[in-house]
C-alpha cells in the first residue's frame, strides 16, 4: 500500500484557502501513485480556532470545503482522509471524514480528548464515547460514524485514531488492528515542547512495533503557530517499528512523506508472532465495523 503523510499550508479558520492546499496535495501524491493520503487534524479549518468552533459560519465553511475536496478528487482512485469539526444531532465531534472518488466512505470521531496545561478540547468537542450515533448524512450520503471503523481495499486494511488516541494507555489502533486493520493513519495537532518529539518518535516506533502494523501520521505545521504553542509539522510514517520516511520539521512549506507498506510482510509477521495471535484471540477486544473501499485499478499488478 503506497501512503502518505502530507502536512500541508494551514491559514486558521480559512476554510476555502485550507481546501486549496489540501486538493493541491492530493493532485501531488496522484502523480506519485499514493493510494492514501492523510492529513492533519482538523485541517479545513484549523486546529487552533479556539471558540468560533461554535461559530456555524465556521461550521458551514468546513461543509462546503468537504464538498469542493470531494469534488476535486471526483475522478480518482486515491483515498483522501481530512480533519474537521462535525456537528451530529446536539454534539460537536473533532472528526476524520474518509473520502474515495468524490464518495464519503466513513467518518471517524476522536475517543480521548486532551483537556490538560495547554489543551481544552472538551470545551468544544464530544468525545466519540460519548456518542451513540452509528450513521450520519453527509453530502447526501447515509455514511457510518465512530471510532470503530476498518477500511477494507484490495491493497490491505486501515484504521484511523486522531492525535491523543495514540498517548492512551490502550490506544484504539490497538483494537483495530486486533480486528485486521494493517496500517493506522493518525490525523495529529501535537504541538512542540521540550523533549516532546523524542518521546512521540518512541510512541509510534511502539505502537507500531507491537501492533506489526505500518502507522501514517500527520500533525499541524507552522500555520497553526499564530497563538502561545507551536507546531513543527511532523509527517511520519512507520512499517513494524521501522522508520521508513518523514517531513522536514519546522518548514515554511507544505511537505509530504510517502513510502510503500509491506502489507504481506506485515500479515506473515502477525501469523508468526505468537503472541499477536493470542492476544486477537483471547483478548475481549470491541468488535469493528467494515467499510469496503473501491479497488485501486491503477495498482493491481
Amino acid at each position: 500500500m503506497k501512503v502518505a503523510a502530507a502536512v500541508p499550508k494551514v491559514r486558521v479558520a480559512d476554510c476555502d484557502f485550507n481546501a486549496s492546499e489540501i486538493i493541491r496535495c492530493v493532485n501531488e501524491a496522484v502523480s506519485m501513485e499514493v493510494q492514501v493520503i492523510v492529513f492533519p487534524e482538523l485541517c479545513i479549518t484549523g486546529y487552533s480556532c479556539g471558540d468560533l468552533f461554535f461559530q456555524e459560519t465556521l461550521l458551514h465553511g468546513a461543509m462546503q470545503s468537504l464538498r469542493q475536496i470531494a469534488d476535486a478528487t471526483l475522478q480518482q482512485e486515491i483515498i483522501v482522509i481530512v480533519g474537521m469539526p462535525f456537528a451530529v444531532e446536539s454534539l460537536l465531534l473533532n472528526t476524520a471524514v474518509v473520502l474515495q472518488g468524490g464518495r464519503i466512505l466513513g467518518v471517524v470521531s476522536k475517543s480521548y480528548l486532551p483537556n490538560y496545561r495547554e489543551f481544552q478540547e472538551k470545551r468544544w468537542f464530544v468525545s466519540a464515547c460519548c456518542c451513540d450515533v452509528k450513521e450520519t448524512i453527509l453530502h447526501q450520503q447515509l455514511v457510518p460514524l465512530g471510532n470503530d471503523l476498518v477500511f477494507c481495499t484490495p491493497a490491505g486494511n486501515f484504521g484511523i485514531e486522531l492525535c491523543e488516541d495514540l498517548w492512551a494507555p490502550i490506544p484504539p489502533s490497538s483494537c483495530l488492528a486486533m480486528n485486521g486493520a494493517d496500517v493506522i493513519f493518525n490525523l495529529s495537532a501535537s504541538d512542540e515542547c521540550s523533549g516532546k518529539h523524542d518521546y512521540l518518535c518512541s510512541l509510534l516506533t511502539d505502537q507500531s512495533l507491537r501492533t506489526c502494523s505500518g502507522y501514517v501520521y500527520s500533525s499541524s505545521g507552522f500555520g497553526e503557530s499564530t497563538a502561545d504553542v507551536v507546531f513543527g509539522g511532523n509527517g511520519i510514517i512507520y512499517e513494524n517499528g521501522k522508520l521508513v520516511s518523514k517531513t522536514r520539521r519546522f518548514s515554511l512549506d507544505g511537505q509530504i512523506a510517502v513510502a510503500d507498506i509491506d502489507i504481506a510482510s506485515l500479515r506473515r509477521e502477525r501469523q508468526a508472532n505468537e503472541v499477536f495471535v493470542a492476544c486477537a484471540r483471547n483478548h475481549p477486544f470491541e468488535r469493528v465495523r467494515r467499510v469496503v473501499a473501491s479497488p485501486f485499478l491503477h495498482r493491481l499488478e
